[in-house]
């Protein structure tokens, strides 16, 4: 079972990279989609220490760093999904979206675009984006590459062969999560291990979570300060 979360339930299930692009593309996205992770790689390759192998696992990487690509981010753990329906977005309901779905790790047997590799487009690097016009319709797949965003929030993208429709999946589920819930979902899911800093491992994770938690409640006046000792404590009205 895979399970996604959205904080506004009106999003329709479509890639960053479609979402904006297609008016300005003529609907051939294939050349921006090529531009972007030219430079992604031109620019990160010197900050990683092992270098993703496959196309695949270079948009696996772009997408969970905020480039606009054609995945969609789906779990294994509904847990994850909830927390991303519930994160931001406190007067927008928003969804909680399962669905049983075929997933694999054998992404070398496929382009971004769910073809099946040849020698010759192996030997042709970021040639097969190309290809998405003559593709099907998905192909949900399992990172193999280490990434800590990936192992904790058990990552499996959905990658679309047609960028620019939303994805219309057998047997697909949502549930709407009522904009008052989102607080106490949040609440829950600290309780459980589920927050920023642990979807997203580092320094910027935990920045966020401290800033949400312990500042912006001060700054937006739902809460005032009171320092006991070395101890801060947020009484909320």
């Amino acid at each position: 079972m895979l399970y996604r979360g959205i904080s506004d339930e009106s999003y329709e299930l479509i890639s960053s990279l479609g979402r904006k692009t297609g008016e300005n593309t003529g609907g051939d996205v294939s050349t921006l989609e090529r531009s972007l992770m030219t430079e992604f790689r031109r620019l990160t390759v010197p900050l990683l220490v092992n270098p993703p192998r496959t196309d695949f696992e270079w948009l696996f990487l772009a997408q969970h760093y905020g480039l606009p690509t054609r995945l969609l981010d789906w779990s294994t753990n509904p847990l994850v999904a909830l927390y991303f329906a519930a994160a931001e977005g406190d007067t927008t309901d928003g969804a909680f979206i399962h669905v049983q779905t075929a997933v694999t790790d054998q992404y070398e047997l496929f382009d971004p675009s769910t073809a099946q590799f040849t020698v010759e487009h192996r030997a042709k690097p970021m040639g097969l984006f190309a290809l998405q016009p003559h593709q099907g319709t998905v192909i949900f797949v399992r990172p193999r590459y280490s990434d800590a965003r990936y192992l904790n929030q058990k990552s499996v993208f959905a990658c679309p062969a047609d960028p620019f429709t939303p994805l219309r999946i057998p047997g697909i589920s949502t549930i709407t999560i009522p904009a008052k819930w989102k607080p106490e979902i949040r609440k829950r899911l600290r309780v459980l291990g589920i927050s920023t800093s642990h979807i997203y491992p580092g320094l910027a994770g935990a920045a966020s979570e401290i800033k949400s938690l312990m500042f912006n409640p001060v700054a937006s006046g739902q809460a005032r300060m009171i320092t006991l000792k070395v101890d801060l404590r947020l009484d909320f009205a």
